[in-house]
């Protein structure tokens, strides 16, 4: 072999070595766990286990190869996190829940600690607006209630909007798309249309798209969309919408499952309208998503819940209603007309005081 021709199988040698470099990926983890316990990462695209190791001293790590980043889970059973997976060392804490290390990882952790950080604001002037509600006029409440949820939510959307732009085509894009879905629906979807095919083609993307596009067709001012439960009933017969809805009365549908804890804290205040105004103009059902039904019974054997059930509507809600997330309450008029979408906390018992007062 000549000179030139060992320069060029150095130089080869030497690329290969950087690009499979390039392409490793190193996860440092700690769990508080027994000596031996079983931690997976699992590819969340195709829930492919991409390897197994176990826990010594409260440590754990992965190594491997990555020809491209993917959005992972690390973790054993329900203890574990979702992050996304690149070339690089990241570093994770299963009982804190966090991972950070590498670049797009960094980028997503910071986004969603000041997202949340939002809601956690808006909640405590949420209590400060409650404590004033005796001397506030129902509207007056109801107002400043859509003004502090507006207020936070174009926040959070400029918030997610400057991360899509600044990170296009990549799993941050794609977090950072699905967090603002229901914040802003217009944005949301003129950003749907710009984005690459991985933003598109990511799960949580896709089914904000499919829920968003239908809701449209049952936003406030539109005839409710009728559907039948087979063995919706406790009784195991079955039940349609129209069963409650259209009949005369303002009906609040409930959507919850018996696993969601945002759920069954609502339950007081819908408790609390219940209470004050269940009767002949006003009535409630629950309508349990996404859930067993031997769960949602135990469930309600536990909890405080004496309206209206409906059972195993699992996905309807979502192809019909675009309920994507819950709790998530629909408020409907006598007629059956969708009056308003996504009442939460006090807003519930103002909203219906104001409709239903003398």
């Amino acid at each position: 072999m000549n000179r030139y021709m060992k320069k060029v199988v150095i130089l080869l040698c030497i690329a290969a070595f950087i690009s499979c470099g390039r392409n490793v990926y190193n996860i440092e983890g700690t769990y508080t766990a027994p000596d031996g316990m079983d931690v997976c990462l699992i590819d969340t695209s195709d829930n492919d286990t991409l390897a197994v190791t176990t826990v010594k001293d409260n440590r754990f790590s992965f190594s491997g190869k990555l020809q491209e980043p993917i959005f992972a889970y690390v973790g054993h059973g329900n203890d574990r996190i979702r992050f996304i997976l690149e070339p690089g060392t990241a570093y994770v804490d299963l009982d804190e829940r966090t991972g950070h290390g590498t670049p797009m990882a960094d980028a997503y952790n910071g986004f969603h600690r000041r997202f949340y950080g939002y809601d956690a604001i808006r909640n405590e002037e949420r209590k400060a607006l409650e404590a004033r509600q005796d001397e506030m006029s129902p509207k007056e409440f109801s107002d400043e209630w859509d003004r502090l949820n507006e207020k936070y939510a174009a926040l959070q959307v400029a918030l997610a909007d400057s991360v899509i732009l600044a990170w296009p085509g990549s799993y941050v894009a794609a977090l950072a798309l699905d967090d603002m879905a229901y914040k802003d629906t217009a944005l949301f979807m003129r950003r749907y249309k710009e984005a690459s095919d991985l933003v598109k083609d990511f799960s949580f993307v896709k089914s904000d798209y499919k829920a968003i596009s239908v809701l449209a067709d049952t936003a406030p001012g539109k005839m409710f969309l009728d559907y039948t439960v087979k063995g919706g009933n406790l009784d195991g017969t079955d039940v349609s919408l129209s069963d409650y809805i259209g009949k005369g009365k303002y009906i609040l549908l409930d959507h919850w499952a018996s696993w969601c804890g945002p759920c069954k804290a609502e339950i007081p205040a819908i408790l609390k309208a219940y209470d004050a105004f269940h009767g002949d103009r006003f009535d409630i059902v629950s309508i349990a998503c996404s859930d067993r039904r031997e769960d949602t019974i135990r469930s309600l054997s536990e909890l405080d819940m004496p309206w209206n059930q409906i059972l195993d509507a699992q996905k309807i809600p979502v192809d019909l209603y675009g309920v994507a997330t819950i709790p998530h309450l629909i408020l409907f008029a006598p007629d059956g007309t969708i009056l308003k979408r996504g009442l939460r906390g006090e807003q519930i018992y103002s909203t219906l005081q104001d409709l239903l007062q003398e």
